[in-house]
């Protein structure tokens, strides 16, 4: 049977992802007004980032436990777990694949509700607490699959960090990154999308459309 279909973490996935669309709706409704441009929080203290769900949707999910099995990938690192869900996909991936998940959250509260969730689904990750940048710098094995969905900011940051530790083969997907090449430049993310791209980092990249937003999948040569 698939993971994803046992009842415990099927109930699991529908309650977060029930939660999140509900806030998200609430978060809209309170946007601002056309025209306006906020300015981008601080993800260290913004109330947004502290409590907001931040997440990837049913679609995604499921598309990124898929890559993770197709791969077969035993190590998997994950910047930006939030409270969890997309933890959830890939933890269970990592259950089919016999191998294991490394999470990192910036905020406490959050990295405690993700392995809440997971404890109720059945499944097993390891969640750091703290900026990724210090708690994911350590040696470690090779990296099948990195997902990165903290702060945009920070996803060039931790590739270059953790390029040491992708090897051959080795995947990277990121949330977040517009599907056009105009919208890419004037991103937050655009740093690392021209990194991805310069042929002497020898990734191979696509990005591909899921709703209004994007995510870019790279393989490493």
């Amino acid at each position: 049977m698939n993971i994803l279909n046992s009842p415990e973490v099927a109930a699991v996935l529908e309650r977060e992802h029930n939660a999140a669309k509900a806030q998200r709706i609430q978060r809209l409704a309170n946007s601002a007004p056309k025209g306006k441009s906020p300015q981008r929080p601080d993800f260290r203290t913004s109330e947004m980032h502290k409590t907001n769900y931040l997440s990837i949707g049913p679609t995604q999910g499921r598309w990124l436990f898929a890559q993770a099995v197709a791969c077969k990938a035993q190590e998997i690192v994950e910047f930006g777990t939030s409270f969890g869900i997309s933890t959830l996909y890939l933890a269970a991936a990592a259950t089919e694949n016999k191998g294991r998940v490394t999470g990192t959250e910036f905020h406490p509260e959050k990295a405690e509700k993700a392995r809440r969730n997971l404890a109720e689904a059945g499944l097993a990750a390891t969640i750091l607490t703290g900026d990724a940048r210090e708690t994911l710098a350590v040696d470690g094995p090779k990296i099948d699959l990195l997902f990165l969905d903290g702060a945009n900011e920070l996803y060039l940051p931790i590739l270059e960090m953790l390029l040491p530790r992708l090897g051959g083969g080795s995947v990277v997907i990121a949330d977040n990154i517009p599907v056009s090449e105009e919208e890419r430049r004037e991103n937050a993310a655009s740093g690392f999308d021209a990194y991805l791209n310069r042929p002497e980092h020898q990734f191979v990249t696509s990005v591909l459309g899921f709703g209004k937003g994007g995510m870019s999948f790279s393989v490493k040569l």
